[in-house]
């Protein structure tokens, strides 16, 4: 089955571009207003992710996740932008070329089919009973009922559990953001002196977040530090680290069987499940990095997550704090995506006279 990291994190479980105006700057960051200068630096950011890009870059994702049975796993993509839509195409797993004829992420109908037949599969994998052989069945039936046959199994493995149980969250650490556009509203700015990254000077601002007693926004969850580039006042570094635990996502799928349990027990524990939160831990490091590219468009180059994944089954009672002390599993995850290559390329577009009538 295709690989999806960035579509959806699963829990087997036992029972158990162009800048504003210049800031004029000064021979010393203390001589400089750091706030007005993040202030023009969040709005030349916002400017350029908001901009179209016509680009081809190549993107490659290393996963490391301790719940992955080789603790690691490598995907390279080649991604087209075009005037801000981006289309994948999987190259090589691991390292191995993959032989991707359509991409679930070019069609939203074909990429519903592709989540649909991962629960199907998800849902046969836990179910009591099954052997090596009745789960490569069942598998290859689900593929062929959706039309899908010519994919194969990379990795299916079988639960040894009487009682198993599986949850799916749309949103984990792979995707989520700091709040780089909340730099200049939420946070205390500091200056932390200047720094020479790819022969460009840069002022070092650190951002601690302000007193805030909700723990949902990411904003207060944050220390946040930014290298912000002299000369155009672009934000070219950010690293943020987590302060306290935050929610990534609630379940967006569920289920369990059991050869053990009860009709109505199964019932109460998929019920438990579809309820499960996820999120990240105080340990959550998160590192992007920008590069000016054919000297015209500021692009990412990498992006580093190294935290954690914790999974909840119940409501908090006092707040995250004592929720993560009542953790029902933990995961130790890193991502490392790295962007080389980027191409630039132009679609031509030509305007035809229309002739007047006779």
């Amino acid at each position: 089955m295709k690989p999806c990291h960035a579509i959806t994190t699963l829990f087997l479980l036992c029972t158990t571009a162009c800048s504003a105006a210049a800031i004029p700057v000064s021979d010393g960051p203390e001589k400089v207003d750091i706030q007005e200068l993040v202030k023009q630096a969040v709005i030349n950011y916002n400017t350029r992710e908001s901009l179209p890009r016509n680009y081809t870059y190549i993107e490659k994702l290393t996963d490391e996740d301790s719940r992955l049975k080789s603790g690691r796993g490598t995907d390279t993509y080649e991604v087209m932008e075009i005037r801000g839509h981006a289309f994948r195409r999987h190259v090589e797993h691991n390292g191995q070329s993959v032989a991707a004829k359509e991409d679930p992420e070019q069609d939203e109908a074909y990429r519903a089919k592709w989540l649909e037949v991962e629960h199907k599969i998800l849902d046969e994998q836990i179910k009591p009973g099954q052997t090596k052989a009745s789960l490569a069945a069942a598998v290859q039936q689900i593929m062929e009922e959706a039309g899908l046959k010519e994919w194969k199994s990379q990795s299916i493995t079988l639960p040894q559990s009487e009682s198993m149980g599986v949850v799916s969250f749309a949103q984990t650490l792979h995707q989520f953001k700091l709040p780089i556009e909340e730099l200049n509203q939420k946070f205390h700015l500091k200056a932390k002196g200047e720094e020479m990254r790819d022969g460009r000077k840069t002022y070092i601002v650190q951002a601690d977040p302000q007193r805030t007693k909700d723990e949902d926004d990411a904003a207060g969850n944050f220390r946040i530090k930014i290298w912000i580039d002299q000369k155009e006042q672009q934000i070219v570094k950010v690293e943020g680290k987590a302060l306290r635990a935050g929610p990534l996502a609630r379940a967006d799928y569920a289920a369990f069987s059991s050869k053990t349990l009860s009709a109505k027990e199964v019932a109460d524990r998929k019920k438990k499940l579809s309820e499960t939160r996820l999120f990240y831990g105080d340990d959550t490091v998160i590192t992007q990095e920008w590069s000016k590219v054919n000297d015209e468009a500021w692009l990412q180059r990498r992006r580093h997550v190294k935290g954690s994944h914790e999974l909840m089954m119940d409501e908090p009672a006092q707040g995250f704090r004592s929720y993560f002390s009542r953790a029902n599993t933990s995961a130790q995850v890193e991502y490392d995506t790295i962007d080389t290559n980027y191409k630039k390329f132009r679609v031509e577009h030509r305007v035809l006279p229309v002739s007047a009538p006779n």
